[in-house]
């Protein structure tokens, strides 16, 4: 895992940090991924993004919305809304 600060700033005596984080996809275990969020994830990472319609027509609907809000959850993922679905991306 590897940590950039983007920016630094001091607001009200409290330091604000923007970081990114890079994982390395072998390292997921860790989060304790199941098959499936593994392959989500791995085909949100070979597209950039998706839509939450795409991931239910390959997955199931009920299957994938379930995965993608676990990894939401853990943080491997934003989800942002976008007509009538979603558009997930690896943060």
């Amino acid at each position: 895992m590897r940590v950039h600060i983007l920016r630094e700033e001091c607001e009200n005596g409290k330091l604000m940090l923007l970081l990114r984080v890079e994982i390395e996809i072998n390292s997921l275990h860790r989060y304790g991924l199941g098959e499936l969020e593994r392959r989500i994830l791995d085909f949100i990472l070979d597209n950039d993004e998706v839509t939450q319609s795409e991931l239910s027509q390959l997955f199931g609907r009920a299957k994938a919305c379930r995965a993608i809000k676990n990894l939401e959850n853990m943080g491997l993922v934003k989800r942002e809304r976008k007509g009538r679905t979603y558009v997930v991306r690896v943060v």
